[in-house]
């Protein structure tokens, strides 16, 4: 596109931004899908959306009853229906939209309009068209967040637009901490420019109390915001740990590379102003840290599941190009550093979907429609915001009733709980559902963690029923799945019968005395056999695996190296599971491997295990590569399961009554 062209044609420039802020207008709203919303499906994912809706609906108190990794505001982001928060967040959408497009208009107007970035404007707008539907939101949120401080450090915003950009960054934090984590930081150093400037500094003291209106208007006691911030840190504190799997290597050290190609040709830009005492020092620290934060939670947002969540990295790293070339200016008269990488992003961002879907999904024109389309729905809840709602509920009771139907879980009279990720189809039962706090099972990767689910059902608040099935992801050992909580339930809980893979247990009306048996410890070092003790009953094992001083700093970094549990059983057959230091720690039942429901049914039955699932030794293991994140010396405990008191005579009434405590539908 030629500015100049444009100019002389009857089109001036005036009309020219009208063109551009059309576009950018279609792109911003294919993007952010304002007013688009899910409904509930049976998945893993699914579920967690599902619990963490619910949750908000029932009024349940985020930071005690509920630690995960989403907030309250969470449906701004998963996108699934909350009657309660929908309007709120159509609202919120439209507000986003808005300032969104002036965002790209204020990067890209300036680079139009001078010739020797025209390349750069050319190559990201064409791939923004094209990849407007298939932006990660979490990359989008993040970039958002990023060019709001950005762009005051520029000197482009205005109090009304900082206003309109805090209220949808405080939703965002409200929705995933991981936000919270870049936007504070990030208005600190916007204020101290401000200092710098001699201006008013607002920024974070209105961003935290949007914080507040946010948590708040979600109908969340403001007494309980201290709770969510110390349980959200100590949920973000053990993710890497416990969340990490490992992608091709190529991917991250490509976009680590071209990061940092970024980064140097903006401190070399910056430089020239950096060494001289000047107004304009403060501004160019102030964009360099910006950046450096930027990339940082990119890199650990992408990166540590390096799977289809490295596309955050990829999305994050090719929108915020042009606003950083802008900011430093030609590099020996041209813009080629940032051009290269911004066609390498484009092409990681855009090569997954030529691969997926018909070009037809890809094509200008349909997304154009699509996006038209999405405004007709925007429009149709401003004219008519019930109708509009009822539609949406009715859309909502369907997909629920269509999933009850399919899922057909066991009817139950009480309060329950699931252990495996399905919460959904527990939902969609409309069954009385009260979730321990960290809600799936997986996300229980810390000790003080799987403290707080342990406290829950020690608690009156404890369910009456547990919907129950080993099984874990990420090829963690089936017992990874609340694997502590184990002995717990055996304890206070009896079954009642199965249902597909389920098993269903009741509360006890007395809970037995203590099964677990005092530990047997052996030492050993990584990579060495340890032997399982000799013995027919059930075995409790805790493993004490410790990183070394780079370890630590690895995870803090990005992830700790993996390590991997290896089993090994009769005929020389071993077995390799992923090992969460922070889960092993706390114990297991890792003899025999229980792999289902009804392996699980066996120990309260007395039946002995197959030999075939009983390990004769573990073996701690870690690439030779990585060894040195880890500590040598390992330690194991070994506490056998009770299962005479179990079986003992007045522990087994249920036997009686097996399959006769529930209904079918």
């Amino acid at each position: 596109m030629n500015w100049q062209r444009l100019k002389a044609s009857n089109l001036g420039p005036s009309a020219a931004c009208i063109v551009l802020s059309g576009v950018l207008l279609l792109v911003a709203v294919a993007s952010i899908r304002p007013a688009g919303f899910g409904f509930l499906t049976a998945g893993l994912d699914s579920s967690w959306v599902a619990a963490v809706a619910y949750a908000v609906e029932k009024g349940l108190a985020f930071g005690s009853e509920i630690v995960f990794t989403s907030g309250p505001f969470s449906s701004i982001y998963h996108r699934l229906y909350s009657h309660q928060l929908a309007s709120a967040i159509v609202v919120l959408d439209c507000l986003w939209v808005l300032v969104f497009v002036v965002q790209l208009l204020e990067m890209l107007t300036p680079l139009l309009r001078r010739r020797e970035s025209r390349w750069l404007f050319g190559l990201f707008f064409a791939g923004l068209i094209l990849l407007a539907e298939r932006l990660l939101r979490d990359g989008l949120m993040l970039f958002f967040v990023f060019v709001t401080c950005y762009r005051y450090t520029r000197g482009h915003s205005g109090p009304l637009m900082v206003m309109a950009s805090i209220a949808v960054i405080a939703a965002f934090g409200m929705a995933k901490f991981s936000l919270l984590v870049l936007a504070l930081p990030a208005f600190v150093i916007v204020d101290a420019l401000s200092v710098s400037r001699r201006e008013i500094p607002y920024k974070t003291a209105v961003l935290s109390l949007g914080l507040v209106v946010a948590f708040v208007a979600t109908g969340q006691p403001l007494s309980n915001l201290p709770a969510y911030l110390r349980a959200s840190l100590e949920v973000s504190q053990g993710y890497s740990a416990g969340m990490s799997i490992d992608g091709a290597p190529d991917s991250i050290w490509l976009w680590i590379i071209l990061s940092l190609v970024v980064v140097v040709t903006a401190a070399w830009a910056a430089w020239p102003i950096i060494k001289v005492r000047g107004p304009g020092r403060a501004t160019a620290i102030a964009q360099l840290l910006l950046l450096l934060g930027y990339l940082f939670i990119l890199m650990k947002a992408g990166f540590v599941r390096h799977d289809g969540h490295s596309l955050i990295a990829w999305t994050g790293l090719f929108l915020a190009i042009p606003a950083v070339a802008l900011a430093s200016g030609p590099i020996w008269t041209k813009y080629r550093p940032f051009e290269v990488t911004l066609v390498v992003s484009f092409l990681y961002l855009y090569a997954p979907y030529v691969q997926k879907m018909p070009l037809s999904v890809l094509n200008p024109v349909g997304i154009a429609a699509r996006s038209i389309a999405t405004l007709g729905d925007v429009a149709d809840f401003a004219r008519w915001p019930s109708a509009w709602m009822a539609e949406k509920d009715r859309q909502f009771a369907a997909a629920r009733d269509q999933l009850r139907a399919a899922a057909s879980l066991p009817t139950v009279s009480g309060i329950v709980d699931i252990i495996p990720s399905r919460q959904s189809e527990v939902i969609a039962a409309q069954l009385d559902y009260r979730p321990r706090p960290t809600i799936q099972e997986y996300t229980t990767y810390t000790p003080s963690l799987i403290q707080r689910n342990r406290d829950f059902y020690l608690s009156p608040k404890a369910p009456e029923f547990v919907y129950f099935a080993p099984g874990s992801i990420d090829g963690r050992h089936p017992a990874s799945a609340e694997g502590a909580l184990w002995p717990l339930l055996l304890q206070r809980y009896e079954p009642v019968g199965t249902s597909n893979d389920l098993l269903v247990l009741r509360r006890r009306s007395q809970p037995l005395p203590e099964l677990l048996s005092a530990p047997i410890v052996r030492q050993a070092t990584l990579g060495e056999w340890v032997d399982v003790p000799t013995s027919t009953k059930p075995l409790f094992v805790g493993i004490d695996v410790q990183y070394s001083p780079l370890g630590r700093l690895a995870e803090q970094v990005l992830k700790p190296p993996s390590i991997l549990l290896r089993a090994l059983y009769n005929g020389g057959r071993a077995e390799s599971y992923r090992l969460i230091p922070g889960m092993a720690r706390d114990g297991a039942i890792l003899v025999p491997t229980v792999k289902s429901a009804n392996m699980f049914l066996q120990m309260y039955e007395g039946a002995a295990a197959e030999d075939g699932t009983r390990p004769l030794a573990f073996e701690i293991v870690v690439n030779w590569r990585q060894s040195w994140g880890y500590r040598s010396k390992v330690v194991i405990s070994f506490a056998e399961v009770d299962t005479d008191t179990l079986n003992a005579p007045g522990n087994t009434a249920w036997k009686a009554s097996f399959g006769t405590g529930y209904t079918t539908r």
